[in-house]
């Protein structure tokens, strides 16, 4: 029997040592969180910076590619075609500024920097209530950067980091590969399911 349960079976309440246990396990359960959280962001914030990396190349080789062909059928006077590639090289650059993955690479890849340096400051960090807070203040002002979350990625990134951990299979969230693609595209197809699976999951610690 723990000395908090001996404490309040006696009439007495928890006794100093108790409550001084459950403080520092509460101090140490408070790192524990924002640890997963932090290292959580960063894994979320590297997916996409790889998507958007990923479209952003693409967008410039097939700018490249379409201009070069535009002018060789210009000069070989295939004006039919050269129409064709000039429009599509057009409608290609307007969805460029639209979407604009450059910038969105360069967003997500800075969130990500600075959630590692966060996670790297809670593992120096002593362990006392007044350092919490302020990693916490730090992860909000980062967070207040950060772009409408695109929530399966989120649930994605958090099934890396409890596998990362050794956490058993069965917490792992049961992403499906179309989930696991449309996400990065901002689709939120099977959250119900999802939302349905962890209401009935038994409380971890």
């Amino acid at each position: 029997m723990g000395t908090q349960e001996a404490g309040q079976r006696d009439g007495l309440g928890p006794t100093e040592a108790a409550k001084e246990e459950r403080r520092r396990e509460d101090l140490e359960g408070g790192f524990y969180d924002l640890d997963f959280a932090a290292h959580r962001c960063r894994r979320y914030h590297e997916k996409l910076t790889v998507f958007y990396g990923a479209w952003r190349n693409a967008f410039r080789v097939v700018t490249v590619l379409a201009g070069s062909s535009a002018f060789f059928v210009v000069v070989a006077e295939f004006q039919s075609l050269a129409v064709f590639i000039t429009a599509f090289v057009g409608l290609w650059a307007i969805l460029d500024i639209v979407w604009m993955p450059d910038k969105k690479h360069d967003l997500h890849n800075e969130l990500c920097k600075r959630f590692i340096g966060l996670a790297a400051k809670i593992e120096r960090a002593p362990r006392t209530e007044e350092a919490l807070r302020e990693l916490r203040a730090e992860r909000l002002l980062i967070e207040q950067n950060e772009p409408p979350c695109k929530r399966l990625v989120d649930i994605e990134a958090r099934n890396d980091e409890l596998r990362a951990r050794n956490f058993p299979p069965e917490m792992l969230a049961p992403l499906t590969s179309w989930q696991r693609t449309a996400g990065r595209y901002g689709s939120n197809w099977g959250l119900v399911r999802l939302e349905k699976w962890k209401a009935e999951q038994p409380r971890h610690s």
